[in-house]
């Protein structure tokens, strides 16, 4: 069912009246209402207009959009940068681009669609590997006669939170010589020490031939990006279409980016108030005997018997002023549960408290 927001300031968000604290939000670091951000999107509107009025080869490009481009590009420790109107548009033009003869995609179970989708419209072969199995993953490359290989992987996987172990991938990549491709939309302000991605995170710094992200996540915006450095430009042998033929992306959603960006780098400390945050939650219903994920990521799946359960639990939880999102997890329910950096220990706190109301409630057959 369609969850339609009447109004929303960072963790509050209004549905059907009713004011509600989210914890099932991608704004993870609580930026898209941010005082400085919120000040740059308005002010880019009054100089230039709600929407740009062309693509980027037009008249679409806004020097706020080259500002943008090279501010990623310096955070992702790359030469170049391209602005997308959002991450699946990024996801599908980078596929598309690099498919064509002789060459083969090799892409873990688990991908988002807008890399699977991207793959099937270049026409080019894929070969699906079991999730973050890197035995196999081998074995299929080692199997394959194309001469061009692409290895495409998130790097923290949408749905269950999975880090991709970058120093395995680095391994294969060195003896292979593939072409790697990385996911960061839920890695972007989110993993490593400053929130700048897995090679942060792992130490390894270039090893990705192509990084795509979003800007619609932890830098609380919209629009997607793709970053490379000079070395790989050449492998680009195709438009990118989605870029090329799309209207450029609002300046208010630049300005908002780029705003939010620059302050993810000067206060990096709220990626760790973000984790902090997700840890208490996870330990606290780990100590309680809830069915989690794997630990160690800011995205947290509490597993219920049914789907039935799971519905119950939300509609508990929004009777008593949370909202979060019912998913179906690989046909398992459950709920996907964040944290913002901007989150409260005490609103933290009241709703593990409420959780644990609604899984006693349930399980001692009482009504709501």
């Amino acid at each position: 069912m369609l969850q339609v927001i009447e109004s929303r300031k960072a963790q509050f968000i209004k549905i059907a009246g009713k004011d509600l604290i989210i914890f099932s939000s991608n704004d993870y670091l609580g930026l898209s209402h941010h005082p400085e951000v919120l000040k740059a999107a308005t002010e880019a509107a009054e100089a230039f207009g709600c929407g740009t009025g062309g693509a980027p080869n037009t008249s679409g490009t806004t020097s706020l959009h080259i500002k943008l481009a090279g501010e990623i590009a310096e955070f992702k420790n790359r030469q170049k940068a391209v602005i997308f109107p959002s991450g699946y548009a990024a996801n599908v033009a980078l596929h598309h681009c690099l498919g064509g003869p002789n060459t083969v995609f090799f892409s873990d179970e688990k991908n988002h669609p807008s890399a699977v989708d991207g793959i099937k419209i270049s026409g080019t072969p894929v070969k699906t590997f079991v999730h973050l199995d890197f035995n196999h993953l081998e074995k299929l490359i080692k199997d394959d006669k194309h001469s061009k290989k692409i290895v495409t992987i998130c790097s923290v996987f949408t749905l269950d939170g999975d880090i991709c172990p970058l120093d395995e991938l680095t391994r294969l990549k060195e003896k292979y010589n593939f072409i790697l491709i990385l996911d960061e939309a839920h890695a972007t302000g989110c993993i490593g020490d400053t929130g700048r991605g897995l090679e942060q995170m792992f130490s390894l710094e270039g090893v990705a031939d192509f990084i795509m992200g979003t800007f619609s996540k932890a830098l609380g915006s919209q629009g997607g990006f793709l970053t490379y450095s000079n070395e790989v430009e050449k492998i680009v042998s195709k438009p990118l279409r989605p870029y090329l033929y799309s209207t450029s992306i609002s300046p208010m959603a630049v300005a908002a980016s780029l705003k939010a960006l620059l302050i993810l780098k000067e206060k990096p400390e709220l990626v760790e108030q973000m984790r902090t945050n997700i840890k208490k939650i996870y330990d606290y219903l780990d100590e309680k005997g809830f069915t989690l994920n794997n630990r160690g990521t800011h995205i947290v799946n509490v597993y219920f018997d049914s789907q039935k359960m799971t519905l119950q639990v939300v509609d508990y939880l929004r009777q008593n002023g949370f909202f979060v999102i019912p998913i179906s997890i690989y046909n398992r329910w459950g709920l996907r549960l964040t944290t913002m950096a901007v989150h409260t220990e005490k609103q933290i706190n009241d709703f593990c408290e409420c959780l644990m109301e609604a899984r006693k409630v349930l399980t001692t057959n009482r009504s709501f």
